[in-house]
């Protein structure tokens, strides 16, 4: 399954949601859970510890939210998610992803959609909130972001088109360059590694 960025507004931990607790009950639930109730939560997740359940649920039980939620908010969610693992870096937590596993989880999210059919305006609109999240932040993010996925993203030829536009941007040309550098160094490598690993585990 193919798992909008709105900028910098979460919080570190904070107040959970007021849906928490039912977000809790659909993850340990057998039973069918209804996509109303998954679609707002998903609007009113606002704190990191939200987020990550709820894309532990669009993951887990996926197949279970009826009707079934549909690629845009589903991919909307991950998006907003692995950003903000970047953003954040919670570190010593199970339930959240660090910085640089999500910078890698978002390389592999990216090379899976381009596979799919009908992936190229989720793509869009993840490359361009990617764009938003190196240029406001600091230098530890937009290191995560050019070195944990940048890099890695470029090595996939069909992927370059999505983030050409830094080639002509001040602000972002020097990590361009630095990373189709290495894209091209290392065609198809770190995908192709995700992709045998998967092979052997399944």
């Amino acid at each position: 399954m193919i798992r909008p960025f709105d900028g910098f507004g979460f919080k570190r931990g904070g107040s959970v949601s007021k849906y928490g607790s039912k977000i809790d009950a659909a993850l340990a639930s057998d039973g069918q859970i209804s996509r109303r109730d998954v679609r707002r939560w998903i609007a009113d997740a606002a704190d990191i510890d939200t987020l990550s359940k709820l894309y532990r649920l669009t993951g887990e039980r996926y197949y279970s939210i009826k009707p079934e939620l549909g690629r845009d908010e589903t991919c909307s969610l991950i998006q907003r998610y692995l950003l903000e693992c970047i953003r954040l870096d919670i570190k010593e937590r199970d339930d959240i992803l660090g910085r640089w596993e999500a910078a890698q989880t978002l390389q592999g999210w990216f090379c899976s959609l381009v596979e799919k059919e009908g992936g190229v305006p989720v793509l869009r609109r993840a490359a361009q909130a990617i764009t938003e999240a190196f240029l406001n932040g600091d230098s530890d993010i937009r290191n995560t972001i050019e070195a944990g996925f940048l890099e890695h993203a470029l090595e996939t030829a069909s992927l370059r088109p999505y983030f050409e536009h830094w080639s002509h941007d001040a602000r972002l040309r020097e990590a361009w360059t630095r990373a189709i550098e290495w894209g091209k160094a290392h065609p198809n490598f770190t995908w192709g590694m995700l992709k045998q690993l998967k092979d052997m585990q399944s």
